[in-house]
């Protein structure tokens, strides 16, 4: 049995945009009011990274959309399937004295975090953009890890010449017979679905902090966290099983 916490997203989060920041309730005791918080994350890349710096927050920007609307947040070790299988990580510090772990979707407006920290859940259900977990109190390593599926993995496609997609997922000795069905899609639509493959895209780990980890580099357009540091699999991955994650999340509860 597996030393984590598994944590899902709340069905009905949604964010139709590429912003989303993780913090905490008590904003890391930094005491700052909401509209200062929206004024650093707007304020350029040496605002930004005093936020992180302090484990305030941390601001993630994506390639589209709706990225991390069915994200599932762990609390503790990987799995070894899960250490095996993240293709994209970027980590940082939060400090979460309040044990509320807070991720919201967007973050450039005041009323929206002015809503989230004062509220359990969100009372509008027809805009459900935050969502809190509880955890212990504490000083947290936070890694955001993507897997095979995900948005930020399939953009990194790009960057890999498609003569040498075999090689680098360890197929090159493959029949075509052989390879995974999720590899016949990818040479068909230059991307792989995460939801006709029943992948989990991202997850969130939160392990206690033995070191702070280098900030993490920004975006140069719009100074947020963006960029993942990437790495090739050992192995052929198989990506993980969404299905079987929220069953273990579903099973802890028992």
């Amino acid at each position: 049995m597996s030393n984590q916490r598994v944590l899902p997203v709340d069905q009905r989060f949604f964010n139709d945009g590429a912003w989303y920041v993780l913090s905490s309730t008590s904003l890391g005791n930094s005491g700052l009011e909401p509209g200062q918080i929206v004024g650093q994350l707007q304020g350029g890349v040496e605002a930004i990274q005093q936020l992180i710096a302090e484990g305030i927050c941390l601001p993630l920007f994506f390639p589209g959309d709706c990225a991390l609307d069915q994200v599932v947040v762990v609390l503790g070790d990987l799995t070894p399937g899960q250490e095996h299988e993240w293709l994209g990580r970027i980590q940082s510090y939060l400090h979460i004295p309040c044990g509320e772990l807070m991720l919201l979707g967007g973050g450039g407006c005041e009323e929206d975090w002015e809503v989230a920290i004062h509220h359990a859940d969100p009372p509008n259900p027809h805009l459900f953009n935050f969502q809190k977990f509880t955890i212990p109190p504490g000083d947290y390593l936070v890694e955001v890890y993507a897997f095979l599926g995900s948005m930020n993995f399939n953009f990194h496609l790009e960057e890999i010449p498609r003569k040498q997609w075999q090689q680098w997922f360890h197929l090159q000795d493959k029949t075509k017979a052989e390879q995974p069905d999720w590899f016949k899609f990818l040479l068909e639509n230059d991307y792989i679905d995460s939801e006709e493959f029943d992948l989990q895209e991202y997850i969130i780990r939160l392990s206690p902090l033995q070191e702070i980890p280098p900030l993490p580099v920004l975006d140069e357009e719009n100074a947020w966290c963006g960029y993942y540091q990437f790495r090739q699999p050992e192995h052929c991955p198989r990506g993980i099983s969404r299905t079987q994650l929220l069953v273990q999340s579903s099973a802890a509860d028992l």
